[in-house]
């Protein structure tokens, strides 16, 4: 439905905005349209408290008010300053639905906290994606997690499922989710002495559920060599999947690459990889972790490293795995 806000006309009179539902399947109440002097508005109606209303995100370039319409129940409406942004805005607000879409039409309360913890993110991974490129070791997981959505999910389910199953960008402790099943992907560039960083006390902890960890090695090549992959060319191929499937499909994965705080930009296109290995292991039994149970009380915030090589008696077939855990 999103793809039809521009064939929505302005509406006919100052301070008046022409809408209309953005999309009948969701279960709460977002409209799409146009305001007087033709901007595009993002609108939500839903129950609302008074203190809930101060704590709208200001975004650059977005203009988000409140208005009451009965009782207790409010309207969002998010406007768009500049037409030139439309695209993160329309992607914005489809992430917004994508967000709520679990919820049912009598959790309005609840969706409108959520729309606003969603804005708040947004607001501040806009603004660190404009100020900064991402760093090389956020480039090398980037294209890890990319080498196995395109290499291994995408065969395997789709795109559009394999996409859903990617959810490391969203915030979340893990990487992707398989039938429930989690995927951490580990990726370095290949050394003698590798090591699997671990980034919190929790990444591994048993009780998020039962856990692999695919960890992959790249080797550099020269970026005119034809099997190599530099980050653009890998957002392109699979970019090119999507396109295939629709504009919804499309529209997921830009959400993803944004959360991940990736555009297109030429410095991405200055180093170029191939994959060399990869190997699974189920993190299980005695398996090398720190898990939050281990910690005593105050400690937190924890980082360490495994020893690839001690990972071994835990490696496991990938194809057999994956294919279990969609069964």
């Amino acid at each position: 439905m999103l793809d039809e806000w521009d064939q929505i006309v302005p509406a006919s009179e100052p301070g008046a905005c022409n809408v209309r539902l953005a999309d009948a399947r969701h279960p709460l109440d977002f409209k799409i349209g146009k305001n007087f002097r033709s901007k595009y508005v993002f609108q939500i109606d839903a129950l609302c408290t008074p203190e809930l209303k101060k704590s709208v995100p200001k975004l650059t370039g977005i203009d988000c008010t409140f208005e009451p319409i009965a009782n207790d129940r409010f309207r969002l409406s998010i406007t768009l300053g500049d037409p030139a942004d439309f695209r993160n805005f329309r992607l914005m607000c489809m992430g917004l639905m994508l967000a709520t879409d679990n919820l049912s039409p009598l959790q309005s309360d609840r969706g409108m906290i959520v729309v606003l913890d969603e804005l708040r993110r947004w607001q501040d991974m806009l603004r660190q994606r404009r100020e900064r490129l991402l760093a090389r070791t956020e480039i090398i997981g980037l294209v890890g997690e990319l080498l196995f959505l395109r290499d291994v999910l995408v065969p395997r389910f789709g795109i559009l499922s394999a996409l859903r199953c990617w959810i490391g960008h969203e915030g979340h402790e893990q990487d992707f989710t398989v039938g429930g099943t989690i995927f951490e992907v580990k990726t370095q560039i290949v050394t003698a002495d590798r090591r699997i960083r671990i980034s919190s006390e929790d990444q591994l902890d048993p009780v998020q559920g039962r856990i692999f960890i695919c960890n992959q090695g790249i080797a550099p090549l020269p970026t005119t060599d034809s099997a190599s992959d530099t980050l653009n060319r890998l957002a392109g191929d699979i970019r090119n999947l999507a396109t295939d499937y629709g504009h919804s499909t499309v529209d997921l994965f830009e959400i993803a690459l944004l959360n991940a705080r990736y555009e297109w930009k030429d410095e991405y296109d200055e180093e170029a990889w191939i994959l060399v290995d990869r190997s699974l292991y189920a993190v299980t039994g005695d398996f090398p972790r720190i898990e939050r149970n281990d910690l005593r009380a105050g400690v937190e915030l924890v980082t360490y490293s495994i020893r690839v090589a001690d990972c071994e008696q835990y490696r496991v077939n990938l194809e057999e795995t994956i294919s279990e855990t969609a069964a």
